[in-house]
């Protein structure tokens, strides 16, 4: 090689090394995934319900005075509410896991089939329901709710 075409490559292998340590190599991340990492029942007592915690988990105890009608969202029913952490997750969206075989329990679904958390009795009952996450993480929350 010429002498003209090395000092070509050292000045240009010396430009890149202080362009690089100036400017720093910097990674972008388009597709962020934020995983859930915790989901917490929110529901407090009201007038409709007493919540404790027993045992670690919360105790939602409803009062039972009337059949629950999907219909008219009337009777007696609960309303559960819950906050996914972090508040920046990339899914949020929230499934509800509880014994299907009981007859006395609605849960309402939106027109696209989305469980709304509003649940609907027709009797006394107890219902232990997990609030499960649906981004893979398989975190979830369990709430056991007293209908009597």
């Amino acid at each position: 090689m010429k002498k003209a075409t090395l000092i070509v490559i050292g000045i240009i292998y010396l430009a890149s090394i202080v362009i690089i340590s100036v400017f720093g190599l910097k990674s972008v991340i388009y597709n962020e995934v934020i995983p859930v990492t915790s989901i917490e029942c929110l529901n407090e007592t009201d007038e409709n319900s007493t919540v404790t915690i027993s045992d670690g988990k919360k105790l939602i105890k409803v009062p039972f005075t009337e059949p629950g009608d999907p219909e008219t969202l009337t009777g007696t029913m609960v309303q559960l509410t819950w906050r996914v952490l972090p508040d920046n997750a990339t899914t949020k969206n929230v499934r509800f896991v509880y014994d299907t075989n009981l007859t006395r329990v609605n849960f309402i679904k939106d027109d696209e089939g989305n469980e709304l958390g509003l649940i609907l009795f027709t009797g006394p009952t107890l219902l232990d329901v997990k609030i499960v996450s649906t981004d893979g993480t398989r975190v979830f929350e369990e709430v056991t709710i007293w209908v009597r």
